[in-house]
């Protein structure tokens, strides 16, 4: 079996792009039932072509099997295609993302826990950050920002930031939501996060994956009963900041109904530098805790497909 890319930041966001915008045209040529036809062959394909993705997955699946909740989840011990469940899962999710993005909210059900909390600070115009994860849907971001009037600014590992700034805004003029490049090699990614914040914005980032080949520090914490490193710098930041930081994870609870949670992970405190290591670990900790309980209610919607516990990956 071939090993999953060390370098997982180098698949390009181009062709996700261009896959986008050929499915919102068939969407509104064909409808909806036609592109779901699609989405069987579509993940058959990628569990045919991604090959290295199906170990990684496959191992989470049996963390999730050890934990009594999370067999009632699974309902069977993962086998050999259990993997294609998520890949399907995933195919599912991105299609109705894209109608999210291009319809509304239209066609979907969304239930809401701790949407009060965001919804408390745009009201005094406070900036926060919203920690979320490669679990289920992080576009109740984007719901936020096209239905609440909420500025969320996500970001993103990605060399074509501005590409799909532009995407967005061709797909939905009335969009607040924006995308900042990471660069895990400067500091400028932290500089326009506290602008953001100062403006009494949102910013999102996926607090769950340490980008490859940055010199990001990481905190090893126990996930599922293995060792994982996660990325510092999140945690880091909002202590430096002292802004309100939460967990924000959107699960697909049915056939176009999610469920989004917003849960504070600590009070909004800015440390002095000697304490900001400890109150890192312990909002990562209380992070981890939100992310562990949504895997075990959701083992499906599991998108990390590259492993964080394997130490070549890091």
């Amino acid at each position: 079996m071939m090993n999953p890319p060390r370098d997982w930041s180098g698949l390009t966001e181009s062709g996700t792009v261009t896959a986008i915008r050929i499915f919102v045209a068939i969407y509104r040529v064909l409808g909806r039932r036609v592109c779901q036809g699609l989405l069987g062959p579509i993940a058959a394909y990628y569990y045919v072509r991604e090959r290295a993705w199906r170990g990684p997955l496959r191992r989470h699946l049996e963390r999730v099997w050890s934990r009594p909740e999370g067999r009632a989840a699974l309902g069977h011990r993962p086998g050999a295609l259990t993997p294609f469940r998520v890949y399907h899962e995933f195919a599912v999710q991105t299609f109705d993302r894209m109608l999210l993005w291009g319809e509304g909210l239209d066609d979907f059900e969304m239930d809401h826990q701790g949407s009060e909390y965001l919804f408390s600070l745009a009201r005094e115009r406070r900036g926060g950050l919203l920690l979320g994860a490669h679990v289920g849907s992080f576009d109740m971001a984007r719901t936020l920002a096209r239905d609440y009037g909420v500025a969320v600014n996500v970001v993103m590992f990605t060399a074509h930031a501005e590409r799909i700034n532009r995407l967005f805004e061709e797909i939905d003029p009335s969009s607040r939501l924006r995308v900042l490049p990471l660069d895990p090699s400067s500091m400028r990614t932290a500089f326009a996060i506290k602008a953001c914040l100062d403006r009494g914005e949102l910013v999102a980032i996926l607090a769950d994956r340490v980008p490859a080949g940055s010199r990001e520090q990481t905190i090893a914490l126990d996930f599922l009963g293995r060792p994982m490193a996660f990325p510092r710098s999140p945690f880091q930041l909002a202590c430096l900041f002292g802004c309100p930081t939460f967990a924000s994870l959107c699960l697909r609870t049915g056939p176009g109904r999610y469920f989004t949670r917003v849960a504070p992970l600590g009070p909004a405190r800015r440390l002095p530098r000697s304490e900001r290591e400890k109150g890192a670990e312990e909002l990562a900790r209380a992070y981890v805790r939100e992310l562990e309980d949504a895997c075990l209610r959701h083992p499906y919607q599991w998108f990390n497909f590259f492993d964080p516990t394997e130490p070549a990956l890091r």
